[in-house]
């Protein structure tokens, strides 16, 4: 062996080592920066249905026309995205098509994740395939005609889903744009915050001026002064995405809580920032508020308001209710305790909006709150009252502490309780007509159209067998 050669194959090892040093830790940055994106986007908040088993799918996602529930995204080859190549899944995230070609339902944002870069969707796939992989295949959506048919997501993406990653706008400032990728983008902020058009798509002429999510109301962000966040301070709307919780304002309730829980603490200060610096751009929406959601709170503390005699099941009044269930964490007097643990009723925008659902939602379902910032969550009432309760309760603690003008009967909170409300029942039955509607009107285009064809079919014989007859 010439001499020499064992110092060059140590010298070639140590490259290689280099190398892979070098290697592995680009891809552990990789997984990091996916980790803090995939965060932002709160992927495990609709991923999860187990906190044991996170990304393992199964959420039920509540859509005005029925349940959808959330794929397995862990590296299972079978059940989760274990299969998926770098572009498929790229492909799935931006255009909402899956592995085998089917469209995905836009229960999954992908009509706000379309501008997301591939660089950061490929960064959000390392992450996940550094996750455990778990074998959970995702239960049957529960869709009634034509809705379980997915066909009729190529109509729903020809008319609402834009292509093309997000462009930063030069005249505004690096924050203004961070912003405006995490509340357009990765948040997908619009996905709840924006009312939908005819197509139920997000309407952009209203741009995060309050929409649904399931049941719950996800209310105006933008910054009018009445209808929206116009009356907050910088600091407060800071702090409300920072912990939910901003005593003599608001406290979130609901997806925002858990968004709260499972997204936004997690966030950059920088981030939270920069989110806020871009709320403040969006044109003012009004709405239906006759004065400012946190501005109710005046009405006496004494029992007797209108929705104190509201009779429940039994005869069971709001005021007995409030006080067996409610008295003890918020208070008598309805002020919470006084370290913000529990909230206070007063100044509480869930009690002043302008419809019922939120105050309903939160009896029936109580509240997530992680302990974020010593926040303490709250209990379901949905299996300990039953719908005249809740009713009764729900009027009494509106009228008493908030929104008088607020007001729920039974058959209101039942229709709630199995997952829908009036105007949503109105807007499926709606729906359902366009579009059979619409398939029998093709069906008759195409039976009208076969029907000439045939005749012309028919003269031309006819012409040709005349001819060689002669």
């Amino acid at each position: 062996m010439p001499k020499g050669t064992p110092g060059v194959t140590s010298q070639a090892v140590a490259v290689f080592l280099a190398s892979l040093t070098l290697c592995t830790q680009l891809w552990a940055n990789e997984i990091q920066k996916g980790e803090y994106l995939a965060r932002a986007a709160d992927c495990v908040g609709c991923h999860t249905s187990n906190p044991s088993r996170p990304f393992a799918g199964g959420y039920r996602v509540p859509t005005p026309f029925g349940d959808v529930y959330s794929t397995n995204i862990t590296p299972d080859p079978d059940t989760g995205i274990g299969r998926y190549s770098a572009d498929e899944f790229v492909r799935a995230v931006q255009k909402g098509i899956r592995r085998d070609g089917a469209d995905l339902y836009p229960a999954m944002p992908y009509d706000s994740f379309a501008a997301m870069s591939r660089e950061d969707v490929l960064a959000v796939r390392a992450f996940l395939l550094a996750q455990p992989p778990i074998s959970q295949p995702r239960p049957q959506n529960i869709l009634p005609f034509p809705f379980n048919q997915r066909w009729i997501l190529v109509l729903w993406k020809l008319a609402n889903l834009r292509t093309g990653n997000f462009t930063p706008d030069p005249s505004r400032t690096a924050g203004w744009n961070r912003g405006a990728y995490l509340v357009e983008v990765l948040g997908h902020c619009g996905a709840c915050h924006t009312p939908r058009n005819t197509t139920f798509g997000m309407d952009e002429n209203r741009k995060l001026a309050g929409g649904t999510a399931g049941i719950w109301q996800a209310f105006n962000i933008t910054g009018d002064k009445i209808a929206g966040v116009g009356g907050w301070s910088d600091d407060e709307l800071f702090r409300f995405l920072k912990t939910g919780a901003v005593p003599g304002k608001a406290y979130a309730g609901g997806p925002m809580a858990e968004t709260v829980m499972n997204s936004l603490q997690h966030l950059s200060d920088e981030d939270i920032h920069a989110i806020v610096a871009y709320l403040r751009d969006v044109p003012a929406q009004p709405g239906d508020e006759r004065q400012p959601r946190f501005s109710w709170g005046n009405a006496p503390v004494t029992a007797g308001g209108a929705g104190a005699k509201t009779q429940g099941s039994g005869s069971i009044d709001g005021d007995t209710l409030y006080r067996s269930l409610c008295s003890g964490c918020h208070g008598m007097k309805g002020r919470g305790s006084p370290d913000g643990s529990y909230p206070s009723l007063i100044h509480n925008t869930a009690l002043g909006a302008a419809t019922p659902e939120n105050v309903v939602m939160t009896i029936l379902e109580g509240i997530k709150a992680g302990d974020v910032a010593g926040r303490k969550s709250m209990a379901a009432f949905s299996g300990w009252l039953d719908d005249g309760q809740v009713a009764a309760l729900a009027n009494y603690v509106t009228a008493r502490f908030g929104n008088p003008d607020l007001s729920v009967t039974a058959a209101d909170v039942r229709q709630m309780r199995a997952g829908s409300t009036t105007s949503q029942t109105i807007m499926v039955l709606t729906a359902q007509s366009l579009v059979v509607g619409g398939a029998v009107l093709m069906l008759g285009l195409l039976l009208l159209l076969a029907r000439r064809l045939h005749r012309g079919m028919t003269s031309a014989r006819l012409m040709f067998a005349h001819r060689d007859r002669r």
